[in-house]
């Protein structure tokens, strides 16, 4: 079953966004909805699902004070996205090229065929190059009069502000974590402390949390949590070995340094606190207990440090097999 056919597209299935919602809503009501929308917000967090719900809402045979029916041939199209009257533009590759907006323009001369607007979805606008957003242009500034333009973006700071200037633009948060865990409890079935461990990891995004695999990322986790308490019973040689091992694998490296800060960061809240609820990885408390009765706290901000100066010098690309070397000795010695 797909996101759409779970969110029935009604307003009411959309997870935590309640002041988008009430403004497309009270729009609709007032009969004041606007040519173009941008929808801005980090990625995953319900902004397409949110303008799939409003394509249905202005084109749905019983629409109610909540959108869209689910039920009639209009919603069902648009849940398999068979519609004739809505139209999706993506990224062809890494970029949304100027013959694939001259498509869409010609699409949406047309008079709907079958509901009361036609609506475009732009997935990814900040992916137009100067070229396709220059055409695009012309579209929002002089838009049929039968068409809804949702344009969908994690980086509104991107785009051309001619046309940001052009769009009504309604920011979506993150989502709280409790709002997310109990999202996905219902959805994924999973046990209060997995979606409290995911909802922290997917850091407010719906969409994260659907796709990550619980176990593979505890998984992750005990083995960091196990390779740095090894540390200090390698030898040089060892040592050695495992920052080639790592430095080789530069995304393996890098999401070893992260783990390692939301590790720290960890600790750092349990000693302060004793507080598992506020843990991303609740599952290591005891150990989180036992590293705070042993390092005083000043060590553990001295660790946090490390790795944070570890991933900017990966960042500004400084050798990797150094930069490992540097940290797993001094974390060996700590």
């Amino acid at each position: 079953m797909s996101e759409l056919e779970q969110s029935n597209l009604s307003f009411a299935a959309i997870e935590g966004h309640e002041k988008p919602v009430t403004i497309l809503k009270r729009a609709l009501a007032n009969k004041t909805l606007a040519h173009a929308y941008l929808f801005s917000g980090d990625a995953g967090i319900g902004k397409k699902m949110t303008a799939l719900a409003l394509a249905a809402a202005v084109n749905c045979q019983n629409a109610g004070p909540e959108g869209g029916c689910g039920a009639c041939p209009s919603c069902r199209k648009i849940a398999t996205g068979g519609h004739p009257d809505l139209h999706m533009l993506a990224p062809d590759g890494e970029e949304i090229k100027i013959d694939q907006v001259r498509q869409v323009q010609a699409d949406l001369s047309l008079k709907p065929f079958e509901g009361a607007k036609k609506v475009l979805i732009v997935d990814g606008v900040d992916c137009m190059n100067t070229a396709s957003s220059n055409a695009f242009l012309k579209t929002l500034e002089e838009p049929p009069g039968d068409a809804l333009l949702l344009l969908i973006t994690a980086l509104p700071q991107s785009l051309l502000p001619t046309i940001r200037s052009r769009c009504q633009e309604i920011r979506f948060q993150p989502l709280p974590r409790r709002t997310l865990a109990q999202a996905l409890m219902r959805k994924r079935g999973l046990s209060e402390e997995d979606a409290w461990f995911l909802a922290a990891l997917a850091q407010g995004s719906m969409g994260r949390g659907l796709e990550m695999d619980v176990e593979q990322e505890k998984a992750e986790r005990g083995r960091v949590l196990e390779f740095w308490s090894g540390l200090a019973h390698q030898g040089p040689g060892e040592t050695l070995a495992l920052a080639e091992s790592y430095a080789k694998d530069r995304d393996r490296f890098d999401r070893l340094l992260a783990i390692g800060v939301e590790c720290l960061r960890d600790a750092m809240v349990y000693r302060a606190t004793g507080e598992a609820r506020l843990l991303v990885n609740a599952r290591a408390e005891e150990q989180y207990r036992q590293w705070g009765e042993r390092v005083p706290f000043s060590g553990m901000v001295a660790d946090l440090e490390l790795f944070v100066s570890s991933r900017g010098l990966l960042d500004r690309r400084v050798s990797a097999q150094l930069v490992a070397e540097n940290l797993f000795f001094k974390l060996g010695r700590g």
